[in-house]
């Protein structure tokens, strides 16, 4: 596995539908070596803490081999358009169904390790300039990954990607996307998923409040 593209944005304001929002959505390919650290990027920036801050992501990572599904279900080419679902990481194939929660990669110094897939919000659908991307991109199933840092350091494009560590008793991260989303009760799996030391906080949470609802109070 090898990065394509490392893409960064600090906060932007844009204007849609009169009204005046705030988003890093809209990222820039770097040509340079760029530091991560635990606390964040060099260079790129959240604007939206609540939905998309936290160590737990820090990184955003999203396979280029996606690109061409998008293409062919919007009649366009985005061959080019690195960044383009606002990820920090283009990577050329980084298949969801294949890892799992927990996973840990190198990339030169640094380590990364996987703690959820992404939630995505209207502002993608902004991004894309298509009103019914989100839901496209919620059925669709693969929605990228978000990763910890667990060590510091420099990575540049053209960098390879080595899985050094998988946990035992996790979930892909293709299951966990279609869990959060899934419109019948798994009560098997949603338990399974709490299981699951280092999925983030975020998405147990979703997990237990579902639970609750069905009247399973015993992962609590």
């Amino acid at each position: 596995m090898k990065i394509l593209s490392i893409n960064i944005s600090l906060p932007k304001k844009i204007t849609f539908n009169k009204k005046i929002l705030n988003t890093s959505i809209f990222k820039t390919p770097v040509n340079k070596k760029v530091n991560i650290k635990k606390t964040g990027i060099e260079g790129d920036k959240q604007a939206d803490l609540k939905s998309h801050g936290g160590v737990n992501k820090i990184v955003y990572a999203y396979s280029y081999k996606h690109y061409k599904y998008w293409g062919e279900l919007l009649k366009k080419d985005f061959s080019n358009d690195y960044g383009l679902i606002g990820e920090n990481l283009t990577i050329d194939d980084f298949d969801e169904k294949e890892f799992f929660i927990g996973d840990e990669f190198q990339i030169s110094n640094v380590i990364l390790k996987i703690t959820q897939p992404r939630i995505p919000c209207y502002k993608l659908g902004i991004k894309m300039n298509e009103k019914d991307f989100v839901n496209f991109f919620i059925n669709y199933g693969h929605l990228g990954m978000y990763m910890k840092v667990i060590k510091s350091g420099f990575i540049e494009k053209g960098d390879n990607i080595k899985l050094i560590r998988r946990n035992k008793d996790t979930m892909t991260i293709y299951e966990i996307s279609k869990l959060i989303f899934d419109k019948n009760d798994n009560v098997e799996k949603m338990k399974k998923a709490l299981q699951i030391d280092c999925l983030s906080e975020e998405i147990k949470t979703r997990f237990n409040t579902r639970l609750v609802k069905l009247g399973h109070y015993e992962t609590l």
